[in-house]
């Protein structure tokens, strides 16, 4: 098995300069941070599922989680394991009556989702050692909080 890490999810932050805000989910081990860029819609869905805020009709994250357990599976964990010209590559990893399943997702969807059922969040250590940096070099960085009223 592939040396991972556990990370921990720090919440959704929105980097750049004032005319052109990105979202960004920040990853933590330690004092080192790995950031992953995200649009708009899927950062909404992770922090609105980190705040444990509900929706009044269910979202496309919250529909996923359902049919997972209608279908009698589990969210073992999400695997974030590979980066190519600047695109994250990631799985969810799903344990359903006596068999285990990896599914390719973008990293966004899988964080969405492993926030709703707490489910593990592991990067791959060389991947995350490859792209992650101090919490200190982080410039720019505000909460999305304060775009959304």
């Amino acid at each position: 098995m592939m040396d991972t890490i556990a990370a921990t999810i720090k919440g959704v932050y929105m980097v750049g300069s004032p005319k052109q805000m990105s979202p960004v989910v920040l990853l933590a081990d330690g004092d080192n941070i790995m950031p992953i860029f995200v649009g708009h819609a899927e950062a909404m869905s992770i922090h609105l599922a980190l705040r444990k805020e509900l929706s009044p009709r269910p979202m496309t994250h919250d529909l996923i989680v359902s049919l997972i357990g209608e279908l009698g599976g589990t969210v073992e964990r999400i695997l974030i394991d590979d980066l190519d010209e600047g695109t994250f590559y990631a799985r969810l990893v799903i344990d359903a009556e006596d068999s285990h399943k990896e599914i390719d997702a973008r990293p966004s969807d899988c964080i969405a989702i492993a926030v709703r059922t707490d489910a593990p969040v592991h990067v791959r250590k060389s991947l995350f050692d490859q792209v992650a940096v101090e919490s200190s070099e982080l410039e720019g960085v505000s909460s999305l909080d304060e775009y959304i009223q």
